[in-house]
């Protein structure tokens, strides 16, 4: 048997570098945006896209990896493996899986091929899917990688606030009575991913309010293994954020990331979160 192959896809937001020293296939997101189509990570950046944006005249769509797709990255894995472990997007937030899972079926008999629902999104996969190749270029068993994922998945915490709900309304991630009701309060929600699904935690005001919860939320936590604080265009508020929680936690190695077109797409490019990886 050949070493474990590992795919994802671009929401996992893996710096290239690293996906080229852990040999990981990632299938890029599809953006539907003014009649282009770009993909994710591909032939388009986060901050290009923000631009694209914000000149706009129509909202951008998403499209998940297809089958078809999927099993063409399959089939040329195949042909240096035997073992593939698809991990990807929460099932809740896109098809991905599903169509990962059809285009598995097609290699019964010649590869196993394994797909893992990370009821994550955004670095919280990436985190996941990094643990993964790195155990298997140790040598480790599929049953021991599943292990170790499944285990981690439980103790990665995702919370985030979006500067307008007209974004998550579009992507049917809340009703549109929700965004109304949200713009004329002037809310900005504080949302937090719980098996798989955005679900509200809270409502603030401001955004000053909303980073200074993302703080607290943090501080909740007696250590914690990584941090990581995910942006859009305001890089300045994720630093200030990083600032205050490194007082906290002085000796911790906090990351900033900004977040990929893909996400952007649902939650605009103001957003602001934290992924926290508490260990095991």
């Amino acid at each position: 048997m050949g070493q474990i192959k590992i795919v994802t896809d671009s929401t996992a937001e893996i710096p290239a570098a690293t996906v080229a020293r852990l040999g990981i296939t990632v299938v890029p997101m599809e953006i539907h945006l003014n009649g282009q189509v770009l993909r994710d990570g591909v032939n388009i950046t986060p901050h290009e896209f923000f631009e694209r944006l914000a000149a706009s005249s129509k909202p951008p769509t998403t499209v998940a990896p297809s089958v078809e797709a999927l099993r063409e990255t399959y089939a040329s894995l195949s042909n240096t493996t035997d073992q593939i472990l698809s991990i990807h997007i929460s099932s809740k937030l896109s098809p991905t899986v599903v169509n990962a899972r059809e285009a598995a079926s097609a290699f019964w008999g010649r590869s196993r091929i394994t797909v893992v629902d990370s009821q994550l999104l955004s670095l919280g996969l990436g985190l996941l899917v990094i643990a993964a190749a790195e155990a298997a270029t140790r040598g480790s068993s599929m049953e021991e990688i599943v292990r170790l994922l499944r285990g981690m998945i439980s103790h990665i915490y995702i919370v985030f606030f979006v500067d307008s709900l007209d974004y998550l309304e579009r992507s049917a991630r809340i009703d549109k009575s929700q965004a109304v009701l949200g713009a004329m309060l002037n809310i900005k929600p504080l949302l937090i991913l719980e098996d798989g699904e955005i679900m509200p935690l809270e409502k603030v005001r401001t955004r000053g309010k909303a980073i200074e919860r993302l703080q607290q939320f943090v501080m909740e936590f007696a250590r914690f293994e990584k941090l990581i604080i995910a942006h859009g265009r305001k890089t300045g508020e994720s630093q200030d954020l990083l600032e205050r929680i490194a007082q906290t936690f002085p000796d911790k190695e906090i990351l900033i990331n900004t977040y990929s077109p893909s996400l952007a797409v649902h939650m605009g490019p103001e957003a602001l979160g934290v992924i926290v990886y508490e260990g095991m």
